[in-house]
């Protein structure tokens, strides 16, 4: 009987450990986990694709993202999600250097001279390989800087191998941030909702009553006119 009452006291032991435990790993959001990996890679290395060839505006954090949650249930590996990532973003890299070679006449004169002005120039003489390294991960220099290397001469050999060793930077810290934290940050997100609507709904009636108090207080009787001048 004290064999059986000890052994039942200890699966409840392990049970609430194991639930402790369970509560304090985050929850990865549902549409992450049920995404299928082929169809995620696809879309990492399209995306990444032109992002990398400095299209402005492409969120190649998403499937980043989305892969962080892939690795954290086990359904892939960061080194995949990293290849895919690196891949994309290299080979655009070498799409829009071959853009800028070509096809940059197509774009209105005003933009030509934006993207292959004297502070490209400068800067691309001045940090040359560096530069290329840094747009992989800056946006604003990506594009500037991936269109204008061919039309201002940087070498096609030099710009793929900085570019090649900007796209492992970029993607291997970032992966591997999203995968660590990404999963956490999303919990606590949704944990939050409801608390940061009300914070918001709060703010905005104090917002208003601030501007109806300053309304009341500026609306008062007008002034008299000044007397005429004699």
């Amino acid at each position: 009987m004290i064999g059986n009452g000890v052994g039942a006291h200890a699966g409840l032991l392990l049970t609430a450990a194991t639930a402790t435990a369970a509560a304090t790993v985050p929850a990865v959001p549902a549409w992450l986990s049920a995404l299928d990996p082929a169809w995620l890679n696809a879309a990492t290395l399209l995306l990444m694709f032109v992002e990398g060839a400095g299209v402005p505006g492409v969120p190649g954090i998403l499937p980043m993202l989305a892969q962080a949650g892939l690795i954290e249930t086990g359904r892939t590996t960061f080194a995949e999600a990293a290849l895919w990532g690196v891949l994309g973003n290299w080979l655009g890299s070498l799409a829009g250097y071959g853009f800028g070679r070509s096809g940059m006449r197509l774009l209105p004169e005003r933009w030509r001279e934006r993207l292959e002005g004297e502070r490209v120039r400068g800067l691309l003489e001045r940090y040359g390989g560096g530069l290329v390294i840094v747009s992989r991960t800056v946006g604003s220099l990506r594009t500037p800087v991936t269109w204008s290397a061919a039309p201002l001469g940087y070498p096609f050999g030099r710009f793929a191998f900085f570019s090649l060793l900007g796209a492992l930077l970029h993607v291997l810290v970032w992966q591997y941030g999203l995968w660590k934290f990404g999963a956490a940050l999303l919990t606590l997100a949704r944990r939050a909702e409801t608390d940061l609507l009300g914070l918001a709904l709060g703010a905005a009636l104090l917002w208003g009553l601030w501007l109806g108090w300053r309304r009341w207080r500026g609306g008062g009787p007008a002034a008299p006119p000044p007397p005429p001048a004699a």
